[in-house]
């Protein structure tokens, strides 16, 4: 039988602090679940104090010939095999002045050639920002839009307001039991059942829209339309990175859209 994998990227240096805590909690929700299916479920924690990633320069190189021609040499092709190697991946992020940590954003901006490049079209996304303070609904944002433009189906997103700088997880167990167990059971069921097959009309339509311009004959020799072109989705047939599940009635709204997007753009 295999096994549902999980991969919870924390943007946090404390390894007791607060986001940590609550992926914790989330683990044990998702075991949980699991074990009530009698299902196999593994789930590692990617600290990325633990690893090396140097911040991006802004050379391009990515972007303009090839994302390993990088000539920052870190641990990013590691943290990008463990992402790639599950089903569903939880980014979590503290609020620092207003927004992700620079622990986050760094491996955010170090990845911004997928937002021409998507890799993650069969992945499961979920985001948890805390605080003790404001800002969540940013730094869910930040997050949030780069997840969309690396291909994620992102299943929901869930903020969570501290007491202290160092809140027991007894208590954070205690407070937030209920609004746990429902977003634990959301991410699970949508990993179990592939949510990624059913992509919404936005995403589609976004779909499309690149498509229009990473198929445009005139940027043959450029590395993004030999990579469209590779995965066939340069086909104006192709509506989507795969064949997806999405009923009717989203892609109807999904070529309304488009039309939008094409008066716009």
């Amino acid at each position: 039988m295999k096994s549902i994998k999980i991969l919870n990227i924390i943007g946090s240096g404390r390894k007791k602090g607060h986001t940590a805590k609550i992926c914790s909690l989330i683990n044990q929700n998702l075991r949980e679940m699991a074990k009530l299916e009698n299902k196999s479920i593994e789930i590692e924690d990617l600290f990325l104090s633990d690893y090396t990633l140097k911040p991006c320069i802004g050379c391009r190189i990515c972007m303009d010939r090839d994302e390993n021609k990088c000539p920052l040499n870190d641990d990013l092709p590691q943290i990008k095999e463990k992402m790639h190697g599950v089903d569903g991946i939880i980014f979590a992020s503290p609020v620092y002045v207003g927004d992700v940590s620079s622990l986050m954003k760094i491996l955010i901006d170090r990845m911004a050639y997928m937002c021409h490049r998507q890799e993650f079209y069969k992945k499961c996304g979920f985001i948890i920002a805390t605080t003790n303070a404001t800002s969540l609904k940013r730094t869910i944002h930040t997050m949030g839009a780069a997840l969309y433009s690396w291909g994620f189906k992102t299943i929901g997103t869930q903020g969570f307001k501290t007491e202290t700088s160092n809140d027991p997880i007894e208590e954070l167990e205690t407070r937030y039991r209920k609004k746990l167990h429902k977003l634990s059971k959301k991410f699970y069921k949508g990993v179990k059942e592939k949510a990624y097959l059913k992509p919404s009309a936005l995403s589609i339509a976004t779909f499309k829209l690149q498509q229009k311009y990473r198929a445009d004959p005139e940027y043959a020799s450029s590395v993004d339309y030999n990579y469209w072109k590779e995965q066939g989705w340069t086909d104006s047939k192709q509506s989507y990175y795969i064949e997806h599940n999405s009923g009717p009635l989203r892609v109807f709204l999904s070529k309304l859209l488009y039309g939008i997007f094409q008066l716009i753009f």
